[in-house]
């Protein structure tokens, strides 16, 4: 089984200064809670995030072969994910068309288990809960 680390997170909150997240007591927040698993336990971050940012998170595996890419588009209630592998020939990641396999692999299912929003009102883009998944032993 592959194993990803949480490799970054981006905001972009407005197109004037896309670089620049400001916190401020007029603005609607909401903690972002994201995890990646080692062997026998998750860690969890924690992040403050304005409500109508776009969040882009970036997990990459372990091995360096391969990054998932999840974009959440706050406003629109939107989720984007991409999948790339890494081209020995050309040094660079390629993008990758997600396969069953891997959406159901065990390590895709944790990373996706792991993203959380809460605050005010609280709301999640994945809501189901954690289960026993196909590839893993009894």
């Amino acid at each position: 089984m592959k194993k990803y680390k949480l490799k970054s997170i981006y905001l972009k909150q407005n197109a004037k200064d896309p670089l620049q997240v400001k916190e401020s007591d007029t603005q609607d927040l909401v903690v972002l809670r994201v995890g990646d698993h080692e062997v026998g336990t998750n860690n969890y971050h924690h992040f403050r995030v304005p409500v109508h940012a776009t969040v882009d998170i970036r997990y990459e595996a372990t091995d360096q072969k391969s990054i998932f890419r999840l974009i959440f588009q706050q406003d629109q209630r939107n989720l984007s994910i991409q999948y790339f592998t890494r081209d020995k020939d050309e040094h660079h990641y390629i993008d990758t068309p997600l396969n069953d396999e891997l959406i159901q692999s065990k390590a895709f299912q944790r990373i996706l288990q792991s993203i959380n929003f809460s605050g005010k009102n609280h709301f999640s883009y994945l809501v189901n809960p954690v289960q026993r998944l196909k590839d893993q032993p009894f």
